[in-house]
Parts: C-alpha cells; structure tokens; sequence
C-alpha cells in the first residue's frame, strides 16, 4: 500500500507540472488597454508565447508563391505592446501638423476596374466616396511615411515605438490560435462562406461587390463597410487588437524574402545592412479575397508605394 501511495503522489506530481509546463506555454489572456500619452495610440498588451509561423505544406489556402511554408517554430519570449487599431487618419494629421512632414501627392487607387496611379490622390483624398474621417485609418501612406511617424512618436515620448515585426506581426494575429482566422474559419476555402468573417473584419464581402465588383471572390456575408470603416468597429481578437485582418494591409518593418529560410525564431524582424526595396506586408483589406485575409498571408510593396488600402500600425517594447 505504501508502494501505491507513492505512486500515485508521483503520478499526481508529474501530472501538476505537466499542467504547470503546458499552461506557461499558452499565451495569457489580453490585459486592460494602455495609453502612454492622452494623444498617444491605445496600446494592446501582448503575452509572450510560442506558435508556428506561416503554413504547413498541406493547408488548404496555402500561398506558395508568397512564401509562407514551409513554417518555422517561434518562441515569443517577451510581452510586446502594439496600437489595439491601426493608426488613423486624425493620428498622422497630428503628425503632419506637428513636425511639417509633407509626403508627396500621388496614390494607387481602384478605379474604372483596376487599380491605376492617381497623381492628385493622398493621405488627405484617397478616393473614396467621402472625404476620410480622423477614426478612420490612414491610407495612401508609405513605408516611409509610417516609420517616420513610428520615430516622431518615439522622439515625441521618449519610448521606442517603430513598426511591428513580421513575426510580432502574425503571432499577434492569431490571437493565441493556430487557425487561419482567429476566429476559427480555419479550414475555409475562398470559395466558401466565412460565416463569422464579417463580425471580426472589413473584407471584400457582399457590401461592397456592388460598389466596386473587384474580379474575385468575397465573403458571403456583409460587414456593412464599402470602403474603409472607422478603426475598432469589428470585435477585437483575444490580444484586444482589432482590424488585424481586414480594414486596411499593414507596413510591417522586416525586408521581403521569398521564404522563412534563415529566420531568427524569435520575434525580431528580419533587416539586414543596406535595407531593402521590398517590405512586408500583411493582413488583407477591405479590397482583399478570402484568401488574403488570414493571419499566414505574406504580400510585399516597394518602400514607397502609396495605396488607397494600405496603412500601418505601431509597435514598442514592453520596458
């Protein structure tokens, strides 16, 4: 009986570190929202973790030309703060005002069935059917309109804002899930219905075939958004960021590479000396397919290409 007593003290010590092993490898749940200054973006907590970055071989909305598999194992060993939104259009005015950056007129938007180089678009007009609102993102920005707010933000406040990582980027949203959406359409074609899609994000869905009838396919349900909707409208993720997927494609700090090859496996962005004419971008739009929108999807722009979907959101490190 003894013998029995000790074994089962042994197994139910074994079976309370497994539990304890398991549970510090999940990520932890959202913490309150931060802000560092009353002008400041809102700040999502991020928990650190680990999870596979990009698709395995056999995913059913794998991307082979963007890049995203094979797939690399990542350990996020710090907490990291990101904007809870994508930066808005009253954010980068404040910019503007406050230092006299002027980027230069000149933007890619859709129009006449296509997406075409309008010289008199920006920031200010992107195109759309109403002048943009100050809770809406920012459009029509470039790679190096948004580092230059991340550093004015940083100079401003004397913390290390900047923008996030690729790595940063997709861990964040997944939101501590391993599916395509983290709101678990995980084995969705873009041929299918997302049903759910609509209450997390701004995607080409049936609100806005008959407005802009892009040549591909949308989500079959209707997030009531044409164009850009105001930031923070849809549900957020279990990290408290919204608009992750969806709304508006995201600048993202790391050079362009045709795979995860060589990668550090941990949440740093992948730069190297002399920089880079491409950067990453991700997330989808509310121009983007189905099968843009999902956390594994890798896209790249040169440095300085403005477009009527594409803006930003900022990172800095937790201390």
């Amino acid at each position: 009986m003894m013998r029995m007593a000790l074994q089962q003290a042994t197994l139910g010590g074994l079976l309370a570190l497994a539990l304890v092993v398991a549970e510090a490898q999940q990520p932890r749940a959202a913490a309150a929202p931060a802000t560092d200054c009353p002008e400041c973006p809102v700040l999502a907590l991020v928990p650190p973790g680990a999870f596979t970055l990009g698709s395995p071989p056999t995913a059913r909305e794998l991307d082979l030309a963007g890049g995203e598999s094979p797939p690399l194992a990542v350990t996020m060993g710090r907490p990291y703060y990101v904007s809870a939104r994508e930066i808005t259009v009253g954010e980068f005015r404040r910019f503007v005002e406050a230092t006299g950056y002027s980027p230069p007129l000149g933007c890619r938007v859709w129009l006449g069935g296509q997406w075409v180089f309008d010289r008199d678009r920006s920031w200010r007009d992107p195109g759309f059917a109403q002048p943009p609102a100050d809770d809406e993102p920012v459009v029509c920005v470039s790679w190096e309109d948004a580092r230059a707010y991340a550093q004015w933000r940083a100079e401003r406040g004397g913390l290390g804002y900047r923008l996030p990582s690729e790595t940063e980027w997709e861990y964040l949203a997944r939101g501590g899930t391993s599916f395509a959406r983290f709101w678990g359409a995980q084995d969705s074609h873009e041929d299918t219905v997302i049903s759910l899609a609509c209450d997390y994000a701004n995607v080409y869905d049936a609100s806005a075939v008959e407005a802009h009838g892009f040549p591909w396919p949308h989500a079959s349900c209707s997030d009531g958004a044409a164009a850009v909707a105001p930031v923070g409208r849809y549900k957020p993720n279990a990290f408290g960021a919204f608009d992750v997927i969806g709304n508006v494609r995201e600048w993202l700090a790391d050079c362009y590479t045709a795979s995860y090859e060589g990668r550090p496996a941990d949440g740093r962005a992948w730069i190297w000396q002399g920089g880079c004419e491409q950067r990453v971008v991700r997330g989808g739009s509310w121009a983007s397919r189905p099968l843009v929108a999902r956390a594994a999807a890798r896209d790249a722009e040169l440095a300085g290409h403005r477009q009527s979907d594409l803006g930003f959101r900022v990172a800095r490190d937790y201390d």
